[in-house]
């Protein structure tokens, strides 16, 4: 399927995908591709709502193989920029899964997830960027991996209220 990843057993996750050969920090991955669907059509997955990718406010990808199993992680070696390509945010050696924060990718004060990642800084709850620790918000906005449609109204947000990211 490609040269870069295969599709193993991930323990209790399901199905994931695992590195093939060595992927560079900065090398894309894959693009993350599905039709476009609105808010409301995401709502026939709930309760989990997994499979959708938040691309705008009420825009999503419904995705397709082998972007949809592409798990999670408190610990990101990936990370989605411009708001469809996977890319590497470490060197990933071979045999590593492949995983991404989904927190980078959602904004509707309405979804969470118990997380399963086992990483020793998991959250426990898979929720939206808005969320996250300050710390955490910085690290991916620093690496741009947060959907664009997100980082515009954090952005916005701090220009209107005047909010640093020092916190002072």
């Amino acid at each position: 399927m490609s040269e870069i990843f295969k599709i193993k057993e991930s323990g209790s996750l399901g199905r994931g995908l695992f590195t093939a050969k060595l992927i560079k920090k900065g090398e894309q991955i894959l693009e993350f591709k599905g039709p476009i669907i609105s808010y409301e059509e995401t709502k026939k997955y709930i309760p989990d709502m997994g499979n959708p990718i938040q691309i705008a406010s009420y825009e999503y990808i419904d995705l397709l193989a082998p972007g949809v199993l592409v798990n999670h992680s408190c610990s990101p070696n990936a990370g989605v920029k411009n708001d469809r390509y996977l890319v590497a945010i470490e060197d990933i050696l071979p045999g590593q899964e492949i995983c991404y924060d989904y927190s980078t990718t959602m904004d509707e004060n309405n979804w969470t997830l118990e997380c399963k990642c086992g990483s020793p800084n998991c959250r426990h709850i898979i929720g939206d960027f808005r969320h996250l620790p300050l710390d955490i918000q910085k690290k991916y906005l620093d690496l741009n991996i947060v959907q664009s449609f997100i980082a515009k109204k954090l952005l916005a947000n701090i220009a209107q209220h005047g909010i640093s990211g020092s916190g002072n």
